[in-house]
């Protein structure tokens, strides 16, 4: 098995080979698009969770190490586009491996049996599970789907923690968009976001309330 560090210089190499751009833009289509004709079916995701599909934190790799280098678009040819998908998929391949070697290369039943025995006391045994680990949402996505999945329950956070979905919605977009990017904030002006943090509270209706924040409350 190959040194991680071997594995990841091949493919940042790779990676800055006239025309990649286009095998990336074809990872991204081909393993995050959903195609279906008419009515979508569950047989149409199944592709979605196929062992051979590149997940977002490959993808993202493949990026990080593509804008090291100078972007040729050049278009290759058909049988180099298919050379560079085939070298770039194997590669990607011995790397999870690489990574799985040191969270599961040196478990025996002697380890497993020895109560001190703690897998994930090894940072290096935790990459792989972080890395491989499942998708999450984007902000944008949480912060809209959050006020729908809790609307029915916006009656109970009032009651027991104090503020609705819609305030925590709307304290959730103010802290995102910070002071420096909210509307009429002069750069430079501290006092303008002091002000502003000021008008937040009252438009939210969170003080002079007795509620606690959100920060306070238990739950995600």
């Amino acid at each position: 098995m190959r040194a991680e560090q071997e594995v990841l210089e091949e493919l940042a190499a790779l990676c800055a080979r006239s025309g990649y751009i286009h095998v990336v833009a074809y990872f991204c289509f081909r393993d995050n698009v959903v195609r279906y004709a008419r009515e979508m079916t569950e047989e149409d995701l199944q592709r979605l969770f196929s062992p051979s599909r590149l997940i977002r934190t490959e993808i993202t790799t493949l990026m990080g190490l593509m804008v090291k280098a100078e972007i040729d678009y050049a278009l290759p040819a058909p049988e180099q586009f298919q050379q560079y998908v085939t070298k770039t998929e194997g590669l990607l391949e011995e790397l999870h491996e690489g990574m799985s070697h040191a969270m599961f290369g040196e478990l025996t039943k002697e380890v497993i049996a020895d109560p001190s025995f703690r897998p994930f006391d090894s940072g290096q045994a935790m990459r792989e599970p972080i890395f491989y680990g499942g998708e999450s949402a984007y902000i944008f996505q949480y912060h809209d789907l959050a006020a729908k999945k809790y609307a029915a329950d916006s009656p109970w956070l009032e009651n027991q923690k104090g503020f609705s979905i819609s305030e925590a919605c709307a304290v959730a977009s103010a802290v995102e968009r910070g002071p420096a990017r909210a509307p009429g904030r002069r750069d430079g002006a501290p006092e303008d976001a002091a002000s502003e943090r000021v008008d937040d509270a009252s438009r939210f209706h969170l003080h002079g309330r007795g509620r606690r924040s959100p920060r306070g409350s238990s739950g995600g």
